[in-house]
């Protein structure tokens, strides 16, 4: 008989799990609307972009992790390219609610939908005490 286990720390939590977020920008830099935190400690493994709209041709896009640089994408409106994704050189965790994944432009007034794929890191927890003290 299969054994239905969904704890975190059950081996085969393997669950991938998405979120997603819509910003419209008025200003270039740092977009808090797009931020990502987890409760628990989680793995991003994808970060993909959709783009609603944009007032110029070409967008940079800056992923940032804990406000590091983690990935550079160019988007060419002129190109069609309404949807792209990041390239992680690595899967990056989220260890505590203060990690965080942000999203920067170059340019002001666009419309954007950023979707994170995650997973749950096994034997993750999550303690309210623990993450306000």
């Amino acid at each position: 008989m299969p054994d239905l286990n969904f704890n975190y720390d059950h081996p085969n939590y393997t669950v991938f799990r998405q979120h997603a977020v819509n910003c419209t920008n008025t200003t270039a830099g740092t977009q808090a609307d797009l931020q990502f935190r987890s409760n628990v400690k989680a793995v991003v493994t994808k970060v993909g972009v959709v783009l609603g709209s944009v007032s110029s041709a070409t967008l940079l896009i800056t992923l940032l992790h804990n406000g590091s640089i983690a990935a550079i994408l160019t988007l060419s409106n002129s190109a069609n390219e309404v949807a792209r994704e990041f390239t992680l050189s690595v899967n990056r965790t989220l260890d505590t609610i203060l990690d965080r994944f942000d999203i920067s432009t170059a340019k002001d007034k666009g419309k954007f939908m950023v979707i994170y794929d995650y997973r749950i890191s096994p034997g993750a927890s999550y303690d309210l005490n623990a993450a306000i003290s």
